[in-house]
């Protein structure tokens, strides 16, 4: 019983994790471009359509600097605690969310993303981030 409790509480504590982190995520980046670092470790991947990045520096780069200004809206939102034994005792976490995102006021268009987010320092950074939209920007 004990075992379950504690599986419990780890979903909910993913569940709560998602909700509270891709609110602070998505206005980041559609209002706040300019402090979206913040949220990903400096050794963080993104892959954006394809197109892979390495290090927080250079993913705020591309975020500020090439990426089209956007408006994401959020249809679902998915959360996964991963294993303690698969992240080396690091408490993380796979976030799916799908929804539309607008370009530049263009018409909106699917999306897809997973984030594999991790506590430091009592916060949650971004270890993974891949993005696919479905159609063309």
């Amino acid at each position: 019983m004990a075992d379950r409790e504690a599986l419990t509480e780890r979903t909910n504590m993913a569940i709560e994790t998602a909700e509270k982190f891709c609110e602070l995520f998505y206005n980041k980046i559609d209002k706040e471009r300019h402090t979206i670092e913040k949220l990903y470790l400096p050794t963080a991947t993104f892959t954006w359509n394809g197109n892979f990045l390495e290090g927080s520096d250079n993913i705020q780069r591309f975020i500020t600097h090439q990426l089209p200004r956007t408006e994401h809206f959020l249809n679902s939102l998915d959360s996964q605690p991963l294993p303690n034994q698969a992240v080396g005792e690091q408490t993380t976490v796979l976030v799916t969310a799908c929804g539309n995102v607008r370009y530049d006021k263009k018409a909106a268009i699917p999306f897809q993303q997973n984030f594999l987010v991790t506590e430091k320092d009592m916060k949650w950074k971004i270890a993974v981030d891949n993005f696919r939209s479905q159609g063309s920007n």
